[in-house]
């Protein structure tokens, strides 16, 4: 259903009244909040930060009253710590804005401090800081890749930053590879996107994108993973438990990047993203800019959407999370809201067909994962490798008696790592 959102334009979705604005625990990152309940914040004020770990700023959308902080609950059905405020319509920026440069006036250190103060994260799902991984001191980085082959159904939020947002796509690849000085920079796209090659065609041409290269990989799922699509493009299979840094290899996701221009030249922000609303069940298909801690029922509101219990996905069919609150908000890594048939499914035991093997692109065995955690033999799992699994979700795809294999992935990944934290 790609083709119902790729015509569409990116279209400004209206603010909602209270916005719950998430402090995601990711990679042992843990914002705190650092505004209290009942204070007023600014537009692009700092509103979350963590004291350790992995640096994530966490940014107000809106100017208004901080109502609440607590508990929502997220797109994968766990609470969530979020910051709610009630929007004033003011729009009042925070000031505390960079001294205006023009980008080649710019270190890379003081560019790579501009996008950890802007919050950016990796926009593919992971939302991993960007700051993080481009912080590779003097290493020597080969390639920087810019992934856009967005190959989950559905999702064209990638695609039309390419196709609508062009120049500032291009100029986002740039304002990284000035922090990552890599000697080679590496499009992705689908071919099923390969329209894009003619739209791309007059930047190549320009003498700071002269020496870009555009790849044209399959139509298949799951090429848009990291490892994935370097093995398509370079013919390199790097280890499971190994950083492609290590190998030269940095790759970004084209919503980071565009949100990497907006930093720098619009001294704005993570505090939205392209978010593509789509699916069966959906009234009304489209590309919406959509500010972060939008709740999911405001979205539907907004669209005048009728139908009477759906199934919603946050992301992608294959790795989106269901929703089951409408206040659950949008996160800087949503790249879809989804409105599908509710299917009833019925649950069978593994024939040991082996076919979830067979697909899976990290070449684990599925199976086993399902088998263990039913068992309650969480130990068995490490052993089995479940922390390599990108959870793509192609076993469960493939699967011809709809275990639950995600399931056990999903919930067997969370006990080990409650198991660990009781250990010390």
């Amino acid at each position: 259903m790609k083709d119902k959102t790729k015509g569409k334009k990116i279209i400004p979705l209206k603010a909602p009244h209270l916005l719950h604005v998430p402090l995601p625990e990711l990679f042992g990152n843990k914002p705190e909040p650092v505004v209290e309940t009942g204070k007023r914040v600014k537009k692009y004020q700092v509103i979350g930060q963590a004291k350790e770990g992995f640096p994530a700023k966490v940014h107000s959308p809106v100017s208004g009253i901080v109502k609440k902080i607590g508990n929502i609950l997220q797109a994968d059905g766990k609470d969530g710590l979020c910051i709610t405020i009630e929007n004033d319509y003011q729009e009042e920026i925070d000031e505390t804005q960079e001294k205006e440069l023009v980008p080649e006036e710019y270190t890379s250190e003081e560019l790579l401090r501009i996008v950890k103060d802007a919050g950016i994260v990796g926009e593919g799902g992971a939302r991993f800081p960007t700051a993080v991984k481009y912080d590779v001191a003097d290493q020597e980085i080969k390639t920087f890749f810019v992934n856009s082959a967005e190959c989950e159904p559905y999702l064209t939020a990638d695609y039309i930053i390419m196709k609508e947002k062009t120049a500032e796509f291009f100029e986002g690849i740039y304002l990284a590879n000035l922090i990552l000085k890599a000697k080679e920079v590496v499009i992705g796209i689908e071919r099923q996107n390969k329209e894009l090659e003619d739209i791309f065609a007059p930047f190549f041409k320009q003498e700071k994108y002269k020496d870009y290269k555009l790849e044209i990989v399959p139509d298949e799922y799951p090429q848009g993973g990291q490892l994935q699509l370097i093995d398509t493009i370079k013919g390199i299979k790097i280890p499971d438990d190994a950083s492609s840094a290590d190998y030269g290899y940095i790759m970004s996701n084209t919503g980071t990047v565009y949100a990497i221009y907006e930093a720098v030249v619009k001294h704005k922000p993570l505090i939205e993203r392209i978010v593509t609303v789509s699916g069966e069940e959906s009234d009304n298909y489209g590309n919406y800019r959509i500010k972060i801690g939008t709740p999911v029922g405001h979205i539907l509101d907004t669209i005048e959407y009728t139908k009477k219990d759906p199934m919603i996905i946050m992301g992608g069919p294959m790795m989106g999370k269901y929703i089951y609150d409408l206040d659950t908000p949008i996160h800087k890594g949503a790249g879809g809201v989804l409105m599908l048939k509710k299917e009833n499914i019925e649950r069978l035991s593994c024939i040991g067909c082996g076919y979830c093997v067979d697909v899976c692109p990290m070449y684990l065995i599925p199976m086993k994962y399902e088998e263990h955690y039913r068992k309650k033999k969480y130990h068995k799992l490490k052993k089995y490798s479940i922390d390599d699994c990108i959870d793509c979700g192609s076993c469960e795809y493939i699967c011809p008696c709809n275990v639950p294999l995600m399931e056990s992935i999903f919930k067997g990944k969370s006990k080990l790592k409650e198991l660990e934290n009781e250990a010390g």
